[in-house]
């Protein structure tokens, strides 16, 4: 009697199928033909601005309504090696404020900071754009500074407790990323502006742990005082 063969005809064809579709994921939850994208609203105003790419309102793929001042939006997926231009609009007139074009490459992480140079009500905003750092190092934290406090009269100090590390940034300034091994209250960043040395702000060393990425961004209030916002980038 001839054994019947069980096999399904179909079978090697969806194991390709699934190696095939395996194959194109990347690390961090990418699909080959994605980058990921957020935006930063640190433009000292009453009023939220929705963010348009190519015309279509960045809400359909973030999933959250209109940004005010001092917020963000997490990262959200965008189809990459694409040209996109971003346009900020106020959320009330629908006035468009700001433009900018950019191609955002495959597998990275992006940062649209919506800004301007100065308080002044004549002063158009304007977007800038950063490559963001997400790759983990579980043996230390990693942090990049900028300073985009349009409301602050003077440069910002920073330093740690232990005096290992100390830059000066005026507006539109960053650092590169700063490696924290070991995290201890020494690890405590302080931040004043150069012209009220008696002012002081920190952000202790227990916000920090190790393997995470962050950025902290210098705001200022409508009065000129010194804020900080820190946010994780993984």
């Amino acid at each position: 009697m001839k054994k019947r063969n069980f096999l399904n005809p179909t079978l090697p064809f969806i194991l390709f199928a699934i190696v095939l579709f395996s194959s194109c994921i990347k690390n961090d939850n990418f699909i080959v033909g994605d980058s990921k994208v957020r935006i930063f609203n640190t433009i000292v105003s009453d009023t939220s601005q929705n963010f348009f790419f190519n015309k279509a309102l960045f809400n359909s793929v973030s999933g959250i309504s209109a940004l005010a001042s001092s917020t963000n939006s997490a990262y959200f997926v965008i189809e990459a090696d694409k040209e996109y231009e971003i346009d900020a609009r106020n959320s009330i007139t629908g006035v468009s404020n700001s433009s900018i074009k950019n191609v955002f490459s495959l597998g990275k992480n992006y940062s649209i900071y919506y800004t301007q140079t100065n308080n002044l009500s004549t002063t158009k905003p304007k977007m800038i754009i950063y490559e963001d750092l997400v790759r983990q190092d579980t043996s230390k934290a990693q942090i990049m500074l900028i300073n985009l406090g349009h409301t602050l009269k003077s440069k910002v100090n920073i330093a740690s407790k232990d005096s290992l590390y100390s830059t000066s940034l005026g507006y539109g300034e960053k650092t590169d990323y700063i490696s924290i091994k070991t995290l201890k209250p020494a690890s405590t960043l302080f931040f004043n502006l150069v012209d009220s040395t008696g002012v002081r702000d920190s952000i202790s060393y227990t916000n920090f742990i190790k393997g995470k990425v962050y950025t902290i961004i210098i705001e200022g209030a409508k009065n000129g005082k010194l804020k900080e916002r820190l946010v994780p980038n993984n």
